[in-house]
């Protein structure tokens, strides 16, 4: 196998729908299973199909309409490939793929992308990891059931549907679930993906969801509700200024007071020393 960053053990099956098939059916044209290093890159204009790709293990990124998308372990991709696009291993990564079409594809498509963009968290779905095993299984004995294929991708696109309309929950609901889940663990190393995967939606569209409603990105958020803490615990405490950087987040003792002079104008000491 030619292409850079694709590891050994990695197979790629193809198949040629037949008249009837382009007409009527959703078709697939290639599938496979991909080990790969930080070197795989796939770069297009255009490709005429729809692509659907499992991240079994590793990370991935994925531009789209001048947007980026990150796509960690079991996550799920869904890509419109006759538009400009690229996706990439950022890490050792495992995937599985399939390329298809069909009439209705491109409208599907643009039906998702616009309520999740093109990144799905699937942490308590089975049945698409199910059907993407079903799709490789029929590809690799090279006895693809055309009609069978088709109800497959029609219910992958189902389930994504359904995962969608999960995440399209009221705006409120999500930032306050995502502000909980900052308050609850801000004293921990977590970062935008961590808190975009707890409310199961893309980072990129998470941060825009947030920033609208709050008036702040995630991070600036998280990042204020550390210095407020760090504050309570300066005036309330004999705690030193490194044990409140490290119990409210800060992995460095010198980054806690870099931040802690840009937001408050005084260092973490010269605090200590006020009288309110």
């Amino acid at each position: 196998m030619g292409e850079k960053g694709v590891l050994a053990n990695s197979k790629a099956f193809f198949h040629t729908p037949s008249k009837f098939a382009k007409k009527a059916l959703y078709h697939i044209t290639n599938a496979g299973s991909y080990y790969c290093s930080d070197a795989y890159e796939t770069k297009r204009n255009t490709f005429g199909e729809h692509l659907f790709l499992y991240v079994k293990k590793g990370k991935m990124k994925v531009h789209y309409k001048n947007q980026e998308f990150l796509a960690t372990e079991n996550m799920f991709i869904f890509l419109d490939c006759q538009k400009p696009h690229l996706y990439a291993a950022l890490e050792d990564t495992e995937f599985e793929f399939l390329h298809f079409t069909g009439n209705s594809s491109e409208d599907y498509f643009e039906l998702l992308f616009n309520r999740n963009g093109c990144v799905y968290s699937l942490d308590n779905n089975w049945n698409i990891k199910s059907c993407m095993n079903h799709i490789l299984t029929m590809m690799e004995k090279n006895k693809v059931d055309e009609h069978a294929a088709s109800i497959i991708v029609q219910k992958i696109l189902c389930e994504l549907n359904e995962i969608s309309n999960q995440a399209t929950q009221s705006v409120e609901e999500i930032v306050q679930k995502a502000i909980l889940y900052i308050e609850n663990h801000y004293s921990e190393d977590i970062n935008l993906d961590d808190i975009a995967k707890h409310v199961q939606l893309s980072p990129y569209h998470f941060s825009r969801v947030f920033k609208k409603h709050m008036n702040a990105s995630p991070y600036q958020y998280l990042i204020n509700y550390r210095i407020n803490n760090a504050k309570n615990l300066l005036y309330n405490t004999n705690l030193s200024v490194k044990e409140i950087a490290f119990t409210c987040g800060f992995n460095s003792v010198s980054y806690f007071v870099t931040t802690f002079k840009k937001h408050s104008d005084l260092s973490p000491r010269r605090f200590r020393e006020l009288q309110f």
